[in-house]
């Protein structure tokens, strides 16, 4: 039964991450395609993660409060929502306004799958557990990245759109088959200890990391599609396809890298 509810989990986490990266290859095509220019691509791409990142802090305090099954639900039904919104978003500015809605609803689905697959999976075995959700949103991104391109070269961006919107939908599907995690008896981290904590060595060099990281991300997800379109004149099928590398190493080195964080610990000191 609990190894039932994890491969449930993970399908429903898999599906309500997809939107998510399959726009990533051609988002800034699509504001293109809408009528905006350089700077306002920019903007449209980065809208998401401005508003995602504080959305995923603040809705987390939500799961810890009220529960992780319902916010899981909300944020599906919120994405799938938003998704179609993609589809009549005709000028940058309807397209920012989707992009800030798509970003709230993803920072439900994150915090909560997240915390599901924490509460159900034993102290010992828990950087693979969470290497293995990590495959699941590497599986997420292979798909994504791969399904885009293709999709958007055949039948246009409002068709992938309508698909990545019934994905949400099967995934809100999936999640009401997943069981609650007994409630945690401690209280939520008050604002004071939790600030205390994000200023210690150890999350703040996770936290510059993950920001480095995602500040080059940006920058590519912006720039490298417009180049390849413009001054290589690939479509958007190779655009697509050509970001799945990427999504293909990160999914092959997922678990491992679960295994020595339960070997070595997550800070890996070399001797």
């Amino acid at each position: 039964m609990a190894r039932r509810n994890t491969l449930t989990l993970l399908a429903a986490t898999m599906l309500g991450t997809i939107d998510s990266n399959a726009l990533v290859p051609i988002i800034a095509l699509y504001a293109k395609a809408v009528g905006a220019d350089l700077l306002q691509i920019g903007i449209i791409v980065g809208l998401f993660s401005a508003v995602h990142a504080p959305a995923n802090l603040f809705f987390g305090r939500i799961a810890d409060r009220f529960g992780r099954k319902l916010p899981l639900q909300v944020g599906l039904a919120w994405d799938a929502a938003s998704l179609f919104l993609y589809s009549v978003a005709t000028t940058p500015l309807l397209l920012a306004l989707v992009r800030i809605s798509h970003g709230i609803g993803s920072g439900f689905v994150g915090p909560s799958s997240m915390a599901i697959m924490a509460d159900t999976s034993p102290r010992e075995r828990k950087g693979r557990a969470m290497a293995v959700y990590g495959m699941a949103l590497a599986f997420a991104v292979v798909i994504g990245f791969g399904m885009a391109g293709p999709i958007v070269a055949r039948d246009g961006f409002a068709v992938l759109f309508y698909v990545l919107s019934g994905a949400l939908v099967a995934g809100l599907v999936l999640a009401t088959f997943v069981a609650e995690p007994p409630a945690s008896p401690a209280k939520p981290m008050p604002w004071r200890r939790l600030l205390a904590y994000v200023q210690g060595p150890m999350p703040a060099a996770g936290y510059a990391s993950i920001f480095a990281l995602y500040f080059v991300l940006g920058a590519f997800v912006t720039l490298v599609p417009l180049h390849l379109q413009e001054e290589l004149g690939a479509s958007a099928l190779v655009v697509g396809l050509s970001f799945a590398v990427f999504a293909v190493l990160s999914l092959l080195f997922h678990y491992p890298g679960g295994i020595l964080a339960d070997r070595y610990g997550p800070r890996w000191e070399l001797p």
